[in-house]
């Protein structure tokens, strides 16, 4: 019997003792650092090593987490913060983890230098980051020209007299981009036709590309994607620049960038340009200029400061002033019967964010953004004379208050606003006189649901009430996950978007001809008389990162689709007329890309893409031998590209481009055959653009480069340039280069 109770009474203790061990706990504090300080962080999540489950910090940065047998180490964690990991030596013992904003880190910022090109990991979207070293390997004088080396967005000749280069994107013209700066709508209305010309290269910073349906925080007008232009800050590492830049066409520009730091919280810098183009150039002797003779000056005063009670903010007012001469060069040697254009526009525009993060919770802060915009255009085409007088004025104005925080911990996150969209729009041409103000309050609530750092879901939407259209709703879904080892992510978006059209002012090729406009109404009382497009974009992507041999490679595979329920179509396949209308269930893009991205060696990258589109469009019956669905015009379904670029450790660096382009439709262009009519294509082409610059103690930057070196160019790109006032006169048919080969060089210096 004693036995027994002794071995009870053993058994009794052992449990005892088991119990107490479980109970055993570890407590601890999170802190965030600002600074030199550091606060409690509430929301933070506290786990051990190898199990998911764990908990969350309290108001004070406090948490008790259980006993745990191995590994002995805690994790703690916060979005957009860096991670700590303790080893735990002891417990019922008190540990202290202090996370840090992850632009504090030193690797970070190092890592952010060293990327020139490349997806962002981070955003759930599919987005492109392009910092300034990667347009530079080209000749991009301003925005326009700066996405030669990117995949994801097409740049082409809009007209052959103008020498404006507009951009594409997933097969779609560029006003179904939304282009902002800093996160702002910029180039809209009546900017959007030259609105990145009159951007300077030398200015950005960095430009990211979205894919898709975009955040519905920056509004409602993304349907094929959004492009975000950051601007140079006073507070940037540059306090001084000079970029000169000439070519053999006669084109010269200067861009100069000062900084003045006013004390440790304020600083201020002034950036201008002047651009001219004074030769005549007419290489393909058709008797037009081949680009116009030009002057362009641009100014810009901005500002940046930070407070010590967390507000910060930027502000800066522009002035841009563009003049252009075209047309026949009998005009500018006195002959006053022959063809001549004139293009004058100014352009005044001042924007301002404020921010203030919230002390007393971390990853919450409030925010605003403002702009307004006026600009005028005064444009000739022939002459005053035949009334192709297009004289324009907008005025807009964008206002977007903002709040964002969490939900509990850090693993619920949202953005919340309102925002207020103004635009008053005054037109005349031809005999047409069009008048629009448009008044867009809106709001705006998007949720962003993150457990870990390798999965992501975004919802939002948006409801705006358009005093001309009534009420809408956008709703927006991104998702992203990354599995092996982050190697690998899969990213899926869909979502809505809609625009209100401005058929003049976004296709402004269509002056430089003599085809008859023919503004089809629906409904007198709308812009235009036109409904709102509206469309509905979703796509995939996949991303694997490998080594191919020995070198480190990453391979991107994505697919858009976008479908119109509601568009305004361009249709110039009736010779001699140019008509607007709406169409529904109209055009139905499906754009497929493929990308490989190899380092051979360490100062050696070599980008491979090939990229497909399918663009049908739909226009109005015709008669029974004239199709109503019809590939959209001047788009080549294939195009292949390849880039290498080449550093050397003496600061030398070689960048090579070559793109071949398929066969693209020719609008209006038939093959008439016995009850049927054949549409033309264009026949392919290669383009060869290449660089070599030399940078000196990493602030002087000479470089010298060519485009079109395979001098392709487009043969009579003018159609009836013999006879300018003739209907069937039409500049705006181009598919392929105007001017043939174009040698260029110049210098940068930074201080």
């Amino acid at each position: 019997m004693k036995n027994i109770f002794a071995l009870i009474a053993m058994l009794s203790i052992c449990m005892c003792v088991r119990a107490q061990h479980e109970h055993h706990e570890v407590k601890g504090q999170v802190l965030f650092s600002s600074g030199a300080e550091t606060e409690p962080l509430a929301g933070a999540f506290v786990h051990w090593q190898d199990n998911p489950s764990g908990v969350f910090t309290n108001d004070k940065g406090e948490f008790i987490l259980e006993h745990h047998q191995n590994p002995p180490y805690i994790i703690a964690s916060f979005a957009a913060y860096t991670t700590d990991t303790q080893y735990i030596s002891e417990l019922d013992s008190t540990y202290t983890f202090i996370l840090k904003e992850q632009n504090e880190l030193g690797t970070a910022i190092v890592l952010a230098k060293r990327i020139t090109y490349g997806l962002s990991k981070l955003d759930p979207r599919t987005t492109v980051l392009l910092s300034e070293r990667e347009f530079q390997k080209a000749a991009c004088c301003n925005l326009s020209e700066s996405f030669e080396n990117a995949p994801a967005i097409d740049v082409s000749f809009s007209d052959a007299v103008t020498g404006t280069k507009q951009i594409k994107m997933l097969g779609l013209d560029g006003f179904y981009t939304l282009i902002g700066r800093e996160y702002m709508p910029s180039v809209r209305t009546l900017n959007s036709y030259y609105g990145l010309s009159h951007i300077p290269a030398a200015w950005v910073e960095g430009i990211q590309i979205t894919k898709g349906a975009g955040s519905v925080v920056n509004g409602y007008e993304s349907i094929a994607g959004q492009i975000n232009i950051e601007l140079k800050k006073p507070f940037g590492k540059e306090k001084f620049l000079l970029d000169q830049f000439v070519s053999e066409n006669g084109r010269a520009e200067t861009d100069l960038m000062y900084v003045k730091d006013i004390n440790k919280h304020v600083a201020t810098s002034v950036l201008a340009r002047y651009g001219v183009r004074g030769q005549e150039n007419d290489r393909n002797k058709d008797g037009f200029l081949d680009m116009p003779k030009s002057q362009d000056f641009k100014i810009m005063n901005r500002w940046q400061f930070y407070a010590e009670n967390g507000l910060e903010g930027t502000a800066n007012v522009s002035f841009h002033n563009n003049e252009q001469e075209a047309g026949q060069t009998a005009f500018y040697n006195g002959d006053n019967n022959a063809y001549g254009i004139g293009i004058n526009s100014q352009v005044i525009d001042a924007f301002a964010k404020l921010g203030r993060a919230r002390k007393d919770r971390v990853n919450s802060s409030f925010g605003s953004q403002y702009n307004f915009n006026h600009s005028e255009m005064t444009s000739v085409y022939g002459s005053e004379a035949n009334n192709n007088l297009y004289d324009a004025h907008t005025d807009q104005a964008y206002v977007n208050l903002l709040y964002e925080s969490y939900i509990g911990n850090s693993f619920h996150q949202y953005q919340t606003g309102v925002s207020f969209l103004y635009d008053n729009v005054r037109e005349t041409y031809a005999g047409y006189r069009f008048e629009r103000e448009e008044a867009v309050p809106g709001a705006f609530f998007e949720y962003t649901y993150k457990p870990k750092e390798t999965f992501s879901l975004v919802a939002g939407i948006r409801t705006d009430y358009n005093s001309i259209y009534g009420l809408s709703f956008t709703p927006r879904l991104h998702g992203k996950y990354r599995f092996n080892q982050d190697k690998t992510a899969i990213r899926a978006s869909a979502g809505m978007g809609r625009r209100t059209s401005n058929p003049l002012a976004q296709n402004q090729f269509i002056f430089a001809s003599g085809r008859e406009i023919k503004l089809q109404m629906t409904d007198s009382t709308l812009a235009y008389g036109l409904e709102q497009e509206v469309a509905f974009n979703s796509g995939v992507s996949f991303e694997h990162e490998f080594r191919l041999t020995y070198m480190p490679a990453t391979i991107g595979i994505d697919y858009f689709n976008t479908t119109f329920f509601q568009e305004v179509v361009v249709d110039r396949e009736t010779a001699g007329e140019v008509s607007f209308y709406n169409m529904k269930n109209g055009t139905r893009a499906n754009s497929t890309q493929v990308q490989l991205d190899l380092t051979p060696a360490r100062r050696t990258e070599i980008r491979l893409a090939y990229r497909m589109f399918d663009v049908q469009s739909k226009y109005r019956f015709r008669g029974p031998f004239v199709p109503e669905v019809l590939a959209k015009p001047f788009i080549s379904k294939h195009r292949a590209f390849i880039n290498v670029t080449q550093r050397t450790r003496n600061d030398w660096q070689f960048s090579t481009t070559a793109t071949w382009y398929g066969p693209q439709r020719i609008a209006g262009e038939y093959e008439y055959q016995v009850n049927s009519l054949i549409p033309v294509y264009s026949p392919d082409f290669y383009n060869w653009n290449a660089q070599v610059s030399k940078t000196f103690k990493k602030k002087f930057e000479v470089y010298v480069g060519g485009e079109n070196l395979l001098n392709f160019r487009q043969e009579n790109p003018i159609q009836e340039a013999a006879n300018p006032f003739d209907q069937n006169f039409d500049a705006g048919l181009v598919w392929g280069p105007i001017f043939g080969r174009m040698i260029y060089g110049g210098f940068r210096l930074r201080i």
